[in-house]
């Protein structure tokens, strides 16, 4: 049997293998997959079962003392699988600008090239059943354009920015469960939550973690290596709470663990009026035979040096009028918990089902996102060729973060169930974010205006109360070249703790433009080849 409930080991249980993964998500299922029939045994170490859990889902409440985030939504699923179980599906790459060193953005800059996130791309891509992208690029290229798309992008201040999605959304838990059932070196241990990394006497190495189930069952994991792959933010608590040796915490003799605390701060703002209906194949979003993509509009690298932004990018959706936006209301909400299945106890609660108002119902499930692959691509390819046009869009805008020490994530006063400190939220936005939302759009509206296009309308004045999270937690635990600045190495080591590694968007150090999903399998593919290569 690979997956083993620790409430049914005896008590006081130690557990022995070459490698220990903390953490069933995209990341950490990524790392085992990859090491999956080596000569390396792998213990994988889950808080959850395979199916939400109201108490065991109530460990990740936290408090939140900087800009809000969305109330009573579940941006993260504590059972097997991870938050990829409440993933809608978007990818995109970071661009070069992304991991560049940036003299107008403090603290940026990645220890690795490009290059090298390059070459894990496109297995990471396989690994998430994404279209491919020589497909990706036919589809949207400048020919497949409308007149109105080519006219939008023929100038230097914008570019396109493509995300994509396979046919659904890859839920790992699902995806990888028969092959880690069946793997001779691999076992998945359920219901066991780590609370603490125990360090040999120097600080300088992992012996050990300890787990424990809500019934109480104890468990120790001997290693002689570890991945920490628990999420953003949940990696940072593990970290700063485990202080038997290191009294700040682990890899924290800097201060860096979570600090540089990031997401996609985004608002639904500002509205396209064309001059008369026009037909976007591409920035409304197109099927393709394995997938979907659409085409946002960024802000160009030149653009980008030139004026000092952050590299920011918005898609145009389509408006809804009130009446439409509280029947999707409704539909999202059956849909949320119907096919993601993602929510538990008191969560599934219909009439608590106010996850998200209008209009960021439009970004939160797109119709692309909640329909089958086959239901939406023919309900798509009809409409295009039965409507006129669209007259008006909703911008969506998505914004990169600059790094911020102060925006942070650290351990409060109160304790959980297993008596582990509950972790404290403070996310700061900065105006350069805004100022780069402000530009981008003002950038748009001038390239509408000068080809009689239409227009870009506002109807009030933007402040921060347009922004909400995107459920993207990034830098908590960033690599750098020097441990004075971050947390790991640009092998994902942490600093000074020679065969403990983190593996997920929590060491990024830049959050870019895109999603991370993409980028965080990618790295945990990498990871996975250096822990095959390397001898414990």
């Amino acid at each position: 049997m690979r997956f083993i409930d620790v409430n049914q080991l005896p008590a006081g249980s130690t557990i022995s293998s070459d490698i220990c993964i903390v953490g069933a998500g995209a990341a950490g299922i990524a790392v085992a997959a990859e090491l999956d029939g080596g000569s390396q045994t792998v213990s994988v170490i889950e808080s959850g079962s395979h199916g939400p859990d109201e108490d065991t889902q109530a460990l990740y409440d936290l408090e939140v003392a900087g800009h809000p985030v969305r109330e009573k939504f579940m941006s993260r699923a504590r059972y097997y699988g991870g938050s990829c179980n409440l993933w809608a599906g978007k990818t995109m790459r970071l661009t070069p600008m992304d991991v560049a060193r940036r003299d107008w953005v403090p603290h940026s800059g990645w220890p690795l090239p490009y290059d090298e996130l390059e070459r894990y791309y496109e297995r990471a891509a396989r690994m998430l059943r994404l279209p491919s992208r020589e497909a990706v690029e036919a589809a949207v290229g400048r020919d497949r354009m409308s007149p109105v798309e080519r006219t939008l992008f023929d100038n230097a201040d914008l570019r396109p920015a493509v995300a994509t999605w396979a046919k659904k959304p890859l839920r790992f838990g699902a995806a990888y469960r028969k092959q880690l059932q069946r793997s001779p070196n691999v076992r998945v241990y359920l219901n066991a939550n780590v609370t603490d990394i125990g360090l040999n006497e120097g600080g300088t190495r992992v012996e050990h973690c300890r787990a424990r189930s809500l019934a109480g069952r104890g468990l120790r994991v001997r290693a002689g290596r570890f991945v920490v792959a628990c999420g953003g933010l949940e990696t940072a608590r593990l970290l700063l709470a485990s202080r038997s040796v290191h009294p700040t915490g682990i890899g924290n003799q800097f201060d860096a663990v979570g600090r540089y605390y990031m997401d996609h701060p985004r608002a639904v703002f500002g509205t396209v009026r064309f001059s008369e209906p026009q037909k976007l194949p591409l920035l409304t979003g197109l099927s393709l035979a394995q997938g979907m993509a659409q085409v946002g509009i960024q802000i160009s690298e030149a653009a980008q040096k030139r004026e000092r932004l952050l590299n920011n990018y918005l898609t145009l959706e389509r408006y809804w009028s009130d009446q439409a936006a509280q029947a999707y209301q409704s539909l999202v909400r059956s849909m949320k918990i119907v096919l993601r299945k993602g929510y538990a106890g008191r969560r599934l609660s219909l009439a608590r089902g106010d996850l998200a108002r209008i209009p960021e119902l439009i970004y939160l499930l797109a119709p692309r996102e909640l329909l089958p692959h086959s239901v939406y691509s023919s309900a798509r390819t009809l409409k295009h060729y039965l409507s006129s046009g669209l007259r008006e869009l909703v911008i969506v805008n998505y914004c990169e973060q600059r790094p911020d020490p102060q925006s942070r994530v650290y351990l409060g006063e109160t304790r959980d169930r297993l008596d582990m400190p509950v972790l404290v939220l403070d996310w700061k936005i900065r105006p350069e974010e805004t100022e780069s939302l402000l530009r981008l759009q003002s950038l748009l509206d001038c390239q509408l205006r000068r080809h009689g296009l239409g227009r870009l309308e506002r109807t009030d004045e933007f402040s921060d109360r347009f922004y909400r999270d995107a459920s993207h937690h990034i830098g908590t635990a960033r690599m750098s070249g020097d441990p004075r600045h971050g947390v790991v190495d640009d092998q994902c080591a942490v600093h000074g703790v020679g065969n403990l590694f983190i593996a997920g968007s929590a060491v990024f150090p830049t959050s870019g433009h895109a999603n991370p999903t993409l980028t965080l399998v990618a790295l945990a593919i990498r990871l996975a080849d250096h822990l095959k290569r390397a001898e414990a």
